[in-house]
């Protein structure tokens, strides 16, 4: 019978008159957390040390220029700092190399904000901000160096991005396997940033084998003990020529006959 019932003038919603942002929004409940251990607060003693003593980071800011297009600024109003930061980060000090570098990282930044007031698609700040970043932890020394931290960049956005897909959608072996050779790819770049810089790590072994000959010589001293102060050496083992005879059975003192070959063969 409800179903029947026909809808009401008033109960009816006009989607043109419907404002979903004006609807108040959950707020959302904070977990009770508890507070941080001694071990903890001493560890972040010597971590702040450690932060604020690495290099300061690299940032932009996007302004936006109408037709999705935007001006990357510099986050202070500082113009010569940071380009000084841009060319150190680059390892340059050709505008046009860091002009260039800078629109291929703009482009490999995602799109994905819709701002209203300025009507059009706006640019991550934080994706470009972050690959500024990590360039600059490169410290390139050179245009060679900037331009191959750059593609590390690259490749790094694709990875995440394959493996986040690869992980959502299972079944994908394809998109698995593309995200495995990027992640090669990304380690193989490592090492001809390694190699340029010469210390690039080699599996080669190397075995030298030398022969040495040692040669022992002895020399006996034998003296008495006063001679010796009294310390009594042990007198050195008679020649096989000097010891004597051993007796045989004769009184006269023979040597013990020695059997010949020829006793042998008669017995």
């Amino acid at each position: 019978m409800g179903k029947d019932r026909p809808i009401a003038q008033a109960e009816r919603i006009d989607p043109e008159r419907l404002d979903v942002a004006a609807r108040p929004k959950r707020r959302r409940r904070k977990r009770n957390r508890p507070a941080p251990s001694v071990e903890l607060r001493e560890w972040e003693v010597a971590a702040e040390k450690r932060v604020l003593a690495r290099p300061y980071p690299l940032g932009v800011m996007l302004e936006p220029a109408g037709f999705d297009q935007e001006i990357p600024t510099p986050p202070r109003n500082d113009d010569s700092l940071w380009w000084l930061q841009l060319a150190d980060a680059f390892g340059t000090r050709s505008s046009a190399v860091i002009a260039t570098l800078m629109d291929q990282l703009e482009n490999l930044c995602s799109r994905d904000y819709w701002d209203e007031q300025a009507h059009q698609w706006r640019l991550d700040e934080n994706q470009f901000s972050a690959a500024l970043a990590i360039i600059n932890s490169v410290k390139p020394k050179n245009e060679m160096e900037a331009c191959l931290a750059a593609q590390m960049v690259a490749v790094h956005l694709m990875t995440m991005k394959l493996s986040a897909r690869a992980i959502k959608y299972d079944h994908d072996t394809q998109t698995a396997n593309a995200a495995s050779k990027l992640a090669r790819t990304f380690t193989q770049q490592l090492e001809s940033l390694q190699s340029l810089r010469g210390k690039r790590r080699t599996t080669r072994q190397s075995i030298k084998v030398t022969k040495e000959l040692h040669q022992h010589v002895h020399y006996h001293d034998h003296r008495g003990e006063e001679e010796n102060e009294g310390q009594a050496h042990a007198k050195p083992a008679a020649r096989p020529e000097e010891l004597p005879a051993l007796p045989g059975p004769d009184e006269g003192g023979e040597v013990v006959p020695l059997s010949s070959r020829k006793r042998k063969a008669r017995v």
